[in-house]
């Protein structure tokens, strides 16, 4: 009886084993399992990689110091980049870069690096997720289109658009319960036997195809092939588009040491692949089907209280003067922009994007904004969504807040209490905020639109000149993309002047 007891036990404790130790159905050879924290991509393991990408038929180049953050607004300080292409001000943006000799006094800096690829080429990101944040994506942007003009001759037109979904936390493919803290591999290419082959040689290399993405550039959308002269870094190309490859994150969710030490060293490295053209028979992939906007369900029924909302903010300061600024839609999709020819400042399918019209703003308390809205977060819209203030002529964010910021702000204009005539049940789903050049030392809930010390001085950036301010709403839970534009109620913009 004993024996039959202790088998049983046996085969239990199997049979759990089983379940929650080795991969579940679709698994299929992924014998490992990646908990947060360990790595399963070493270095031995990367050779073994390299070593086997060239018994495909690979010549292998890494790229040294390929991958890391880039501080834009002192790119754009600094006058090595013209704008900041809308950059979120909140969120740092890490590239595939590479080292440019800058003149004097600046020299040696780190900047985006654009490349060029042929249509049997890959990229292959090798690398890690950041710890917990409430987004994040990889995905390559073509950001020089060449086009053909009346008379036959190609002209490279600035679009930096996206090509499709990005891989981001909502559908990346890692080993771990959650994307957080994982190793990922990222290829590159235009072509599904370049994809495959490079597949192949990873799982020989005894790297789990759980963690292999492939980030499709559609070769019927873009010029594919390398120029005759090499391309520098901030110059148009002749012959062929241009790319760059971005990594988003935003909002870090309570780890500031680890999320800082992954920004200063992300850990990732970064492979160029190339064949030989002649024995290579090209079989592009088709353009993927994009993710759908939308679920039908619009914030309209919040569309009374967000009038409250405005009424308080009116009669909270009689003293000054209103203007309401118009709230549009300020970026469209990737295939607009290519198909109108128009800069869309790399936009990404995961946001829907507004934004005000333009203002000045004195270097004064007398003179400040109130930006309201939903909270699009708080009521489902989005997983967090949030305002960045830009210099007009720069496209540059010089600051922002985002909706966990924001959440409540609604009553300093609307009373908590239900007893009172102007109380409203939806101000939790409101936000609030002063933004001013000069803010009072007594107004904490006042931020400042003033440029980061680290880039100070910076007179390239004058902010006498033209502002506006931005919104972004980023993933919908539902739909794992961007809001549709036309279900959100549009955040608003309040510049308050002092009478005289």
């Amino acid at each position: 009886m004993m024996r039959k007891t202790v088998l049983g036990i046996f085969v239990l404790v199997g049979f759990v084993c089983f379940i929650f130790v080795f991969p579940h159905k679709g698994y299929g050879e992924d014998k490992l399992i990646q908990t947060e924290g360990t790595t399963i991509i070493s270095s031995s393991k990367i050779e073994r990689f390299k070593a086997a990408l060239a018994k495909k038929g690979f010549e292998v180049e890494e790229w040294e110091s390929a991958f890391g953050n880039v501080d834009i607004a002192d790119l754009v300080c600094k006058g090595l980049m013209a704008i900041g292409y809308g950059n979120n001000a909140d969120a740092p943006y890490m590239v595939v870069r590479q080292e440019f000799e800058a003149p004097q006094p600046i020299g040696k800096i780190k900047v985006p690096r654009l490349f060029q690829l042929r249509p049997d080429e890959a990229i292959v990101f090798i690398g890690r997720t950041p710890p917990p944040v409430a987004y994040f994506s990889y995905r390559s942007y073509v950001i020089d289109h060449l086009y053909e003009n009346a008379l036959g001759e190609k002209e490279a037109t600035r679009v930096f658009t996206s090509l499709g979904d990005t891989l981001s936390d909502r559908r990346i493919k890692t080993m771990g319960h959650d994307p957080f803290k994982r190793d990922i591999i990222i290829v590159i290419t235009a072509d599904k036997g370049t994809d495959a082959r490079v597949r192949a040689a990873a799982k020989s290399a005894g790297i789990p195809s759980r963690i292999m993405n492939t980030d499709i550039i559609p070769s019927s959308v873009v010029r594919m092939g390398i120029d005759k002269d090499p391309m520098p870094p901030s110059g148009p190309p002749k012959d062929f588009d241009a790319f760059v490859f971005i990594h988003r994150i935003f909002l870090n969710e309570g780890l500031e040491s680890e999320f800082e030490q992954y920004l200063e060293d992300p850990g990732a490295r970064v492979l160029h692949l190339t064949q030989d053209p002649q024995t290579v028979k090209l079989d592009p992939f088709p353009m993927p089907q994009v993710l759908k906007r939308g679920t039908g369900s619009t914030e309209v029924d919040l569309m009374p209280s967000l009038e409250n909302l405005r009424q308080g903010i009116l009669n909270s300061y009689p003293e000054y003067t209103a203007t309401e600024l118009t709230t549009r839609i300020w970026l469209n999709e990737w295939l607009d922009g290519i198909q109108r020819r128009e800069n869309l400042l790399a936009e990404n399918r995961d946001t829907s994007y507004l934004c005000s019209e333009n203002f000045t703003l004195q270097d004064s308390s007398d003179e400040f904004l109130i930006i309201y809205g939903i909270n699009h977060e708080v009521w489902g819209k989005a997983t967090y969504s949030n305002f960045s203030v830009y210099h007009y002529d720069k496209k540059l964010g010089i600051v922002g807040k985002h909706s966990r910021d924001l959440a409540e702000s609604a009553y300093d204009y609307i009373p908590k209490d239900p007893n009172d005539p102007y109380y409203d049940p939806n101000a939790s789903y409101l936000y609030a905020w002063k933004v001013a050049r000069a803010c009072n030392q007594n107004d904490p809930k006042c931020l400042q639109i003033k440029l980061p010390e680290r880039v100070q001085p910076c007179n390239l950036v004058d902010l006498n000149k033209d502002l506006f301010v931005a919104f972004r709403a980023y993933v919908e839970p539902k739909t794992k993309v961007g809001p549709y534009w036309y279900e959100l109620l549009y955040d608003r913009v309040i510049k308050f002047s002092k009478n005289k």
